[in-house]
């Protein structure tokens, strides 16, 4: 980890591994474009809960960046404002 590379936590997924993020553990980072419809679909409160954990699961002196790109149908505020209410602000 010479380099401090980390990789992104995509959703959704390409493969398994690209669903939670990898490399550097100094930094975070959620990607979140919408399933099952890529740009247009709005998590589920229970889809918002699981990141939540995941997130939460995170918190450090480290930095945790999520971003939803779900922004096609309007979905994106909507969700981060629900997620930041369940995690409390990050």
């Amino acid at each position: 980890m010479a380099f401090r590379i980390s990789r992104v936590a995509a959703d959704p997924p390409v493969v398994s591994a690209a669903a939670v993020p990898g490399g550097w553990n100094g930094l975070a980072y959620f990607r979140l474009h919408g399933s099952p419809r890529v740009y247009y679909s709005k998590y589920r409160p229970d889809q918002i809960e699981w990141f939540a954990q995941q997130l939460g699961g995170l918190r450090s002196d480290h930095p945790v960046w999520c971003i939803f790109d779900n922004t096609a149908a309007g979905a994106a505020t909507a969700n981060a404002l629900a997620l930041q209410e369940r995690v409390g602000g990050l």
